[in-house]
């Protein structure tokens, strides 16, 4: 086992900007940890609320960006490191979860989790991709009073988008009331 290299390889993710926020214009904007963090602690409160398997959301939403520690934030739609196929994405991302996890004993489980959550097929992943639309736009909404609010529109549209769960659809509509009040 190299945990020191793995950790070495995960603590990159502390200086990788979120490239949508770069995009946006955002000065300082979070870093990809900083959004994994508040994603893993929602999974674990709603996880529990919802009933699902909440370390399994939990697992997944903390190695579900890890990829970008090797390749970067890749966005698919914008920005300066646009692929412009989600295939190509998949694949790079894949390798890169291979090549972290073959640092760790056990490493194989994760890849497969990762895997499972990309195939999209479990409700806890589901739940996941809702939340970290959700979470962008909590983000969006401490944002917005660094730049002008129609630049982050994007951003709100997308999270209306991917929610659908009805709990979660009731925060995101608590938070567009924020908004609104801004």
């Amino acid at each position: 086992m190299n945990l020191i290299k793995f950790a070495q390889i995960v603590g990159k993710l502390k200086t990788t900007k979120r490239t949508g926020w770069v995009n946006a214009g955002i000065k300082n904007p979070e870093s990809v940890a900083e959004h994994s963090y508040r994603l893993a602690v929602l999974c674990m409160i709603l996880g529990d609320q919802l009933k699902l398997n909440t370390e399994k959301i939990v697992r997944m939403a903390l190695i579900d960006d890890l990829a970008e520690s090797v390749v970067g934030d890749l966005v698919i739609k914008r920005g300066n490191k646009t692929i412009g196929d989600k295939g190509k994405k998949f694949q790079l991302e894949e390798k890169a979860i291979k090549e972290i996890f073959s640092n760790i004993d056990n490493g194989q489980e994760y890849v497969s989790l990762w895997q499972e959550a990309q195939a999209g097929d479990s409700k806890e992943f589901q739940v996941l991709k809702q939340l970290d639309k959700l979470e962008m736009a909590m983000q969006a909404l401490e944002y917005e009073d660094q730049i002008e609010s129609k630049k982050l529109d994007e951003f709100w549209i997308t999270a209306q988008n991917y929610t659908v769960d009805k709990k979660l659809k009731l925060i995101l509509k608590k938070l567009s009331k924020l908004r609104s009040k801004n």
